[in-house]
């Protein structure tokens, strides 16, 4: 009897084990599904669950354990816990993630590596594959997509200043402007190498996640959705692209912390009506930022409806399309048109902003496993494409110094305050705004103690903001045509 309770107690624990084995399989069904079709083999003795056919205890040897398609195992929890059909349900864990993903992206390692946009996509991604979320996605997750990315948009555009560009960015300016022409050109060098294997791997999404890849090299995650939202790519094609390019920045961003290493910082010499000095220019900035109205009911009432506003506006006039470039154009325009407006809510709307953009990244995670073999097909084209997007912008921009200082009769390090664009300092930062955004470019200047190029990399890195959509939809409209 003793031997008996013995075995009896290792069923248990294989049956545990099974359960848990096949757990996960099990959550990628329907949501009304709550069978596991599955039986054990003990040796020449079946136990199939669901009825009362047990292995003979005195024979059972419990190591020669095999697992076999047949009969059913009942869950005892409804899967997906969050029902599909639960609109508000939903919302609520996606508004969770997104809010934990900033906490654990910024004080956490694996966060910190990884960054909060595809921290909360990890997060959503495991709660869809373990039965917390619907497998697949669910109607709450697409208005919270739809509506995220809409409103996102023109918040954070409401920062962006053009006339600042000119006037104080001095030979950033024209350093972030070869980054971005060093985009364009890697991207159209690359597309036609790796044009067949994207179709193979995404279908016609191929197309549309490489015009997003390109307009996220040249203003940021921002201009990434945008296009995706606009050329209505599909969820899993959008989670790959994001997920194959987060992998490709976490070489190129150490790279150019070490190129960066040990330069001193520089004098721009930028003279403008208030400001004549870069200490000045750094300080302007700072008190400027300080400067904008603090964050109240005010403040983000006018955000939410300046936001709704160009959305609508640019549903109107461009449908659902053209909503994000005509959306984007209004923005701009308005914040060209009222700068002091614009000044007094832009905090409001970068932060509005930056949570909506978050909650985006949760939903491109939600549909769990089924973003998997999306990855899993589209990695290594997606690699290609990307290795020779990052590969022919560094050479691009190193062609260029180079040319330029043979062309001034210079050699590298002679004479670097006359170097203007093509300084190693200015060209670094400038291309860490294009690749990564403005926040990325004043966390290289800082870390470097670069601070005449502190208050500078963030201008160009909104103006990336602002041109990089345009410039994808440009893409896949002329390759469209060209490689139909």
């Amino acid at each position: 009897q003793i031997m008996a309770m013995k075995e009896s107690s290792l069923i248990v624990q294989s049956i545990v084990i099974f359960y848990l084995i096949n757990l996960g399989s099990a959550f990628t069904f329907p949501a009304k599904c709550k069978k596991v079709y599955r039986s054990f083999h003990y040796d020449e003795h079946e136990v199939t669950f669901g009825e009362r056919r047990l292995p003979d205890l005195h024979n059972f040897h419990p190591r020669s354990l095999t697992i076999l398609d047949a009969s059913f195992l009942e869950l005892p929890i409804p899967i997906p816990l969050i029902a599909e059909e639960s609109l508000w349900g939903n919302i609520a864990v996606l508004s969770a993630i997104a809010s934990a993903s900033h906490q654990i992206g910024q004080k956490t390692f694996i966060g910190r590596l990884l960054g909060p946009p595809v921290t909360a996509m990890a997060i959503a991604f495991i709660l869809g594959s373990i039965g917390i979320l619907n497998p697949g996605g669910s109607p709450g997750a697409k208005v919270v997509q739809l509506l995220s990315i809409q409103l996102a948009t023109p918040l954070l555009l409401l920062g962006v200043n053009i006339r600042e560009c000119r006037q104080r960015c001095g030979p950033l300016l024209a350093a972030f402007i070869l980054a971005a022409i060093s985009t364009i050109i890697a991207c159209l060098t690359a597309f036609p190498f790796c044009a067949n294997s994207l179709h193979k791997a995404l279908g016609a999404d191929g197309l549309k996640i490489a015009a997003a890849l390109m307009a996220k090299n040249i203003g940021g995650g921002l201009n990434y959705v945008a296009v995706c939202q606009s050329l209505n790519a599909s969820p899993n094609a959008v989670a790959a692209g994001l997920c194959v390019d987060n992998i490709f920045a976490l070489i190129y961003f150490p790279l150019t912390s070490a190129l960066a290493a040990g330069r001193p910082d520089i004098s721009d010499n930028i003279k403008t009506q208030s400001d004549h000095s870069p200490d000045m220019l750094v300080k302007g900035k700072a008190k400027e930022i300080e400067s904008r109205t603090p964050i109240n009911p005010e403040t983000i009432s006018a955000a939410l409806t300046v936001g709704a506003l160009a959305t609508w506006l640019g549903e109107t006039l461009g449908g659902q399309a053209g909503a994000l470039p005509i959306s984007t154009t209004l923005t701009i325009l308005f914040t060209v048109i009222c700068p002091r407006i614009s000044k007094c809510i832009s905090l409001s709307g970068e932060i509005l902003g930056t949570s909506l953009l978050y909650l985006f990244f949760a939903t491109a995670g939600a549909p769990g496993l089924s973003i998997a073999d999306s990855v899993r097909s589209a990695f290594l084209p997606l690699g290609v494409f990307l290795s020779l997007l990052y590969g022919v912008h560094g050479a691009i921009l190193f062609l260029v110094r180079s040319i330029v200082l043979l062309a001034r009769g210079k050699k590298v390090g002679e004479n670097a305050d006359d170097e203007g664009a093509v300084l190693p300092q200015r060209l670094l930062v400038a291309s860490s705004a294009a690749i990564g955004g403005p926040a990325t470019a004043c966390a290289l200047a800082k870390a470097n103690n670069w601070n005449s190029l502190v208050a500078p990399s963030l201008i160009v890195g909104n103006l990336g903001y602002a041109i990089a959509t345009f410039a994808g939809i440009a893409f896949h409209t002329y390759f469209s045509k060209v490689i139909p």
